[in-house]
């Protein structure tokens, strides 16, 4: 059974109280506060999420480095590798968003981004195929199966809350838009049938 009272701790009882003849505007104000309310909750707690999501994603570029140039200081000149991976914030992203992307160098001052690919959907996929690669050695492609999927599942979570932060905006314009139609309700006469409402 669905509780239809509001608790006294949400505000709405107290509206009810004060509120007289106009308990329609009451509701209506309680709905638009409730609704702002949580659109600023989602945000400071996505903004807190994501704060600690770039951390570990500063973490895992830091330590996939770390092996890399352990790597290469063992190798030939010809087996040193040229992938690498960075944790970028692009211009137009949302606050917070940033990208984790695997990189080839191709000269002293120079990189290529790698492509992810799509999905059978047409949407970008979360993790790189080793064939995004390219030409690999051994311990390259050791060290990127091994970062990879941490990277992918930092993508996933990424994408989830963009998705989230999208999907819920809609919210408060919906809930303003259902107040304004109310609010010409009250001021509008229908007539069903030779009757007046």
């Amino acid at each position: 059974m669905i509780d239809r009272n509001t608790p006294r701790s949400m505000g709405w009882s107290d509206c009810q109280e004060t509120s007289g003849d106009s308990e329609p505007d009451c509701r209506d104000a309680w709905l638009l506060q409730q609704i702002a309310g949580l659109d600023t909750e989602v945000e400071q707690r996505c903004a807190l999420i994501l704060e600690v999501l770039r951390e570990k994603a500063l973490d895992l570029q830091t330590d996939y480095t770390e092996a890399m140039l352990r790597e290469r200081r063992t190798c030939q000149p010809s087996e040193r590798g040229r992938i690498g991976l960075r944790v970028r914030t692009a211009t137009t992203s949302a606050p917070g968003m940033f990208q984790i992307e695997w990189y080839r160098v191709q000269g002293k001052q120079r990189t290529k981004y790698l492509r992810r690919g799509k999905d059978k959907h047409g949407r970008p996929r979360m993790q790189y195929s080793l064939a995004s690669f390219g030409r690999l050695t051994r311990w390259e492609e050791a060290l990127i199966l091994h970062y990879e999927p941490q990277c992918a599942r930092l993508r996933a979570l990424l994408h989830h809350i963009g998705q989230l932060r999208r999907d819920f905006h809609p919210l408060t314009t919906e809930a303003r838009a259902l107040v304004a139609l109310g609010e010409l309700d009250q001021d509008t006469t229908v007539e069903i049938e030779g009757d007046c409402i």
